[in-house]
This record gives structure tokens, sequence and C-alpha cells, in this order.
């Protein structure tokens, strides 16, 4: 509700295929599917549940999450977008090597 309502709020989708689990019969399908109904493609960020020691890539949860995209038939432009190019938008350095 929140992201419908404001529009500078941004999802990401890190543990998304964790906390599905504890609500029987919710699916990350599902998941996904709603998040970009309700914010689109541009307000949507790959997070990839590496908050772990020791941390770095979790190569399933790309994978997962990239399934899904497939499953729901998402282009080249909004896997682009979730997968990296909404983050480089966000943070994109400034001159000065500061993000923006």
């Amino acid at each position: 509700m929140l992201a419908d309502q404001c529009p500078n709020v941004l999802f990401d989708t890190s543990s998304s295929n964790k906390w599905i689990q504890h609500d029987p019969g919710l699916t990350l399908t599902a998941v996904c599917q709603a998040a970009l109904s309700v914010v689109g493609p541009d307000r949507l960020l790959f997070g990839t549940d590496s908050s772990f020691f020791p941390r770095g890539w979790v190569r399933d949860v790309y994978e997962q999450q990239s399934a899904v995209l497939d499953e729901l038939g998402a282009d080249v432009e909004v896997r682009e977008k979730v997968f990296g190019g909404n983050f480089e938008r966000l943070f994109k350095p400034r001159a000065n090597g500061q993000p923006t």
C-alpha cells in the first residue's frame, strides 16, 4: 500500500525467496507479479540475499528470480532494469565520485 501511494518508494527482492515459505500458498511468481504491478519495473531492484557470512553472490537466488521473470514474460528491458539498471540509475556517481 505504501508503494502504491508513494512514487518515491522502491522495492528490492531480497529475502523474497525465504519469507514466502512462511505464508502457505504464496509463490515467488505471485510476489514478483504483484510487485511489478504495483511499483513497475522502474522501482524494483534485485536483492541478492547475501547478508550472511561470507558475503557474496547467491547464484540460486538470481536463477530463481530470473526464472520467475521468464515465467511472467518480462522482456529484456524489464530484466535489465531489475537486475542492475535501476541501481545504476539511482546510484550514478557524480563527477566528484559521490553518488547523486
